[in-house]
């Protein structure tokens, strides 16, 4: 992977907590959990080792001190860490997205728009953070769960975006019928891709098995929808996925944004407008609806499932990269075709 000598990271340990309702999160918790839990899985075990000692696991935990108006936590275990970013009130709410002038064309680099902050800024300021050994422990943990949220975040399309409109929180949305079988009811063009696609088609195949347990939470539901995830990518195509750089990641995203099925923006001359009579949106103007049908679902599950997928195997390597001296390329997974 060609990462820039101010990237290449870790990522994120356990936490007892949740996001919190009726915010914008990329993925939503389980589209998180996902990348996370899939990341683990391909962690070598030098990295692993390194984990429980960063996170002082022989003592029963690390106890990390609330920082703002957030609450003291006691970590103890790679799991829900990813989440923290999107605790109210966020430490970097500006590092959840890349918001981008209407008119831009593609991401080109790891610069940040207008020299600002946004996801890669905080990519590369926590990674800083976390490889610097003369930090606490604290210190790095933070680091480390919030770098792990960003990766999660660049790979969701729509937080590659527009400012005006939230990247998609300002665009009224509706689905026709149901995500699944989920009950998910989004309320925004944003929410249909934080977890609606993925409601609809990679944890709802998990639910249409023949060897499925109403008894299954959510949380069960998403480690099998890793082992599809990791059983279905073969080691060649992993390779091919962790050989680039998170800008690239970026306009993979901003692609997909882009175009002109995915509803979220019409393109007008140079631009691509919130509407076709209004170019971008203003707070209190009225918000535009889209109607969201299940041949939208049909269309774009499976790209959502992708952007996860590559956001698992992306972190891993990342964190592999840090924390493991031999590693240089991914190594195949038991469960892995060659």
């Amino acid at each position: 992977m060609c990462i820039p000598s101010t990237l290449a990271a870790i990522f994120l340990l356990a936490a007892t907590i949740f996001a919190a309702p009726n915010q914008a999160n990329a993925w939503g918790k389980f589209g998180h959990l996902t990348v996370c839990d899939l990341a683990y899985r391909n962690f070598t075990k030098i990295t692993r080792d390194q984990l429980n000692k960063l996170f002082e696991i022989k003592t029963g935990g690390i106890d990390v001190k609330g920082k703002g108006k957030l609450p003291d936590r006691h970590y103890t275990s790679f799991n829900l860490g990813c989440l923290e970013e999107d605790e109210l009130p966020r430490k970097h709410p500006e590092d959840h997205f890349i918001n981008v002038d209407r008119t831009t064309q593609a991401i080109l680099n790891n610069e940040c728009p207008a020299n600002g902050e946004c996801i890669l800024s905080g990519v590369g300021r926590d990674f800083d953070i976390l490889k610097d050994t003369s930090k606490s422990n604290q210190d790095r943990v933070f680091a480390l769960m919030a770098l792990g949220h960003w990766i999660g975040d660049i790979h969701q399309p729509l937080h590659v975006s527009f400012a005006d409109d939230r990247g998609g929180n300002a665009i009224d949305a509706k689905v026709d019928g149901k995500c699944g079988t989920s009950k998910i009811r989004p309320d925004n063009l944003h929410a249909v891709w934080d977890n609606c696609l993925l409601e609809a088609g990679l944890f709802e195949r998990v639910r249409q098995r023949a060897d499925f347990k109403k008894t299954w939470g959510p949380r069960t539901i998403t480690y099998r929808a890793v082992d599809t995830l990791q059983a279905n990518t073969s080691l060649t195509e992993e390779k091919s996925l962790v050989g680039t750089d998170p800008w690239e990641w970026a306009n993979e995203s901003y692609e997909i944004t882009l175009s002109p099925d995915v509803l979220y923006c019409i393109k007008v001359g140079n631009a691509c407008q919130y509407s076709a009579t209004k170019a971008a949106y203003h707070q209190g103007d009225e918000k535009r609806f889209q109607p969201i049908s299940q041949a939208y679902l049909a269309a774009y599950e499976k790209t959502a499932q992708d952007r996860v997928k590559k956001a698992g195997f992306r972190l891993a390597h990342i964190v592999n990269l840090a924390l493991d001296p031999s590693y240089t390329e991914p190594v195949q997974n038991s469960t892995q075709a060659p």
